[in-house]
C-alpha cells in the first residue's frame, strides 16, 4: 500500500458522504389520513406515495357532480396516484379497461381481483365497479392508476391492500349503497 492510498479513500468516503447529504434535508412526505376526501388508513397510503416532498391533491371542476371525476395526488411536483370515479349506467368489465394498452386506465399485467362485484389488479393500479344506486346512474367504478416516472412500480400487493379498504370506504363518502 502506497501513502497515497488512505488519502484516496478518505476522499472517496468524503465525496459519498456528500452525495448523499441532500437527501437527508429533503422534506419527508407527511402521509395524509385520507385520498380525495376519503378516509383511509395512513399505512395503506404510504407505499403508494413518493417518500419526499409535500402531499397536495388537484380534483376536477365540479367534483361529486359530473358523471366522471378525477382527483390526482401529487407529491412534490410529480404525480404520484391518479384516481377517476365514474357513475354510469351499465355494467362494465374491469379486466377491458385494464389492458395495459390503454393509456388512462391501463394495468400492467392485469389479473381479476375478488372486490365489489367485479375488479382488476395490476402491479400498478387496479379498477373496481360495484352496483350503485347514486345519481341517476346505477354503477359506480373507481379506478387507481399510479404514475411513477421510472418504470412500473410493481406495487401489487400494496395496490390490491389499499383497495381493499379505499373502495368500500369511497362507496360510503359517495353515497353509494348497493341496490
Amino acid at each position: 500500500m502506497t501513502p497515497r492510498t488512505p488519502i484516496k479513500l478518505l476522499t472517496l468516503a468524503a465525496c459519498s458522504a456528500l452525495v448523499s447529504l441532500p437527501a437527508c434535508s429533503q422534506q419527508h412526505a407527511e402521509i395524509p389520513k385520507s385520498i380525495c376526501g376519503t378516509r383511509v388508513n395512513q399505512r395503506l397510503t404510504e407505499p403508494l406515495l413518493r417518500t419526499t416532498g409535500k402531499v397536495s391533491e388537484w380534483h376536477t371542476a365540479g367534483w361529486g357532480e359530473k358523471e366522471t371525476n378525477w382527483c390526482i395526488v401529487k407529491v412534490g411536483k410529480d404525480e404520484s396516484l391518479r384516481l377517476k370515479f365514474a357513475w354510469h349506467s351499465d355494467a362494465t368489465d374491469p379486466m377491458k379497461s385494464a389492458s395495459p394498452n390503454k393509456n388512462v386506465t391501463g394495468l400492467w399485467d392485469p389479473v381479476r381481483m375478488r372486490l365489489a362485484d367485479s375488479a382488476a389488479l395490476g402491479d400498478d393500479g387496479a379498477i373496481a365497479t360495484t352496483r350503485c344506486r347514486t345519481k341517476p346512474n346505477n354503477h359506480f367504478t373507481l379506478a387507481l392508476k399510479l404514475t411513477h416516472k421510472d418504470g412500473v412500480p410493481h406495487r401489487r400487493q400494496d395496490v390490491e391492500q389499499f383497495m381493499r379498504a379505499y373502495m368500500p370506504a369511497t362507496m360510503k363518502t359517495v353515497g353509494c349503497t348497493p341496490p
